[in-house]
């Protein structure tokens, strides 16, 4: 079972990796990028609750806390870090953009240890630096001109790495009363109420006729957010320690730069992919480092 766990977070974070050649596809057909994260997210929200009215129903009743975390996770979590993310993706890249996001563990560290007081040990110190290094390495390619860097890009990036490391810390009180699917599925109706005004898909009527647009809408609907929280949930569902789950889900940020590179056509080089294995590396340091203090956890409730 947990062979399979492993090959299901994978499939998702395989899945999660390509969104940043739909959002830059849409980009290229004119979308604007609050259109795009409108796209996104409504059609998320349409596709996940047919597949939960057909095989989980439950996973659409919500009470009224829950409903509350929803409507917050809805404007921070999605709305903002898909605003935040998308535009980064337009100034800056898909694999910048990516790499930006991949530093998300440092602020889920310091928000953690704000709200939830829990302990940053020596390891985990240690692979923080290791991913901020290998941030800043994967950004500039070693080429410390900033001068060069599109600043507004990076602090697009930024805010989306920091919206994004708010979901576990938001998310971790709603999760006793409902299920995760309950959250992914209002938390995309309200991030795209909240992305309406910005949006005004009532413009984008004029793509309807255009096959490529729309199956690119509905390719980011379906790949990077439907099928993706699918096979995460679950793979989750199979048992898999949690510890494991953030290493593999990793390869969502190779994935995201290969495309990048590769497709899309972005700078490549081989020290922009040191920095990406640095970052890696520091994922499977702080999981690890995790998994021991869990270990540790349990075995002094045991005794």
């Amino acid at each position: 079972m947990k062979n399979k766990g492993c090959f299901l977070i994978a499939i998702a974070g395989v899945l999660w990796g390509t969104i940043g050649i739909f959002v830059d596809g849409l980009i290229q057909k004119g979308l604007t990028p609050e259109q795009v994260a409108f796209t996104r997210l409504f059609l998320g929200f349409i596709i996940l609750s047919l597949y939960s009215l057909f095989t989980i129903p439950e996973a659409l009743k919500i009470n009224k806390s829950s409903l509350l975390y929803s409507i917050l996770i809805g404007f921070i979590c999605q709305a903002a870090f898909n605003f935040f993310y998308f535009n980064a993706i337009n100034k800056i890249g898909v694999s910048v953009s990516a790499v930006l996001l991949y530093t998300s563990p440092l602020f889920v560290a310091l928000f953690s240890s704000i709200v939830y007081k829990e302990r940053i040990d020596k390891r985990k110190k240690i692979s923080l630096c290791v991913c901020f290094i290998g941030a800043i390495v994967a950004v500039t390619g070693g080429v410390f001109d900033f001068s060069s860097l599109n600043l507004l890009g990076i602090f697009l990036g930024i805010g989306s790495s920091i919206t994004y490391a708010l979901m576990p810390i938001i998310s971790k009180g709603a999760l006793n009363n409902c299920k995760s699917l309950t959250l992914i599925i209002y938390g995309f109706l309200f991030g795209a109420l909240f992305m309406t005004p910005l949006a005004k898909p009532w413009n984008m009527t004029h793509y309807l006729g255009n096959t490529s647009t729309i199956l690119l809408m509905l390719g980011l609907g379906l790949i990077p957010a439907s099928l993706a929280y699918i096979f995460y949930l679950s793979g989750i569902e199979t048992g898999i320690d949690l510890s494991i789950v953030g290493i593999i889900s990793s390869v969502e940020l190779v994935i995201s730069a290969i495309l990048g590179w590769t497709i899309v056509g972005e700078d490549f080089s081989i020290v922009k992919f040191l920095g990406l294995c640095f970052m890696i590396a520091s994922a499977i340091m702080v999981k690890s480092s995790e998994n021991e203090n869990l270990d540790i956890n349990t075995a002094t409730e045991t005794t």
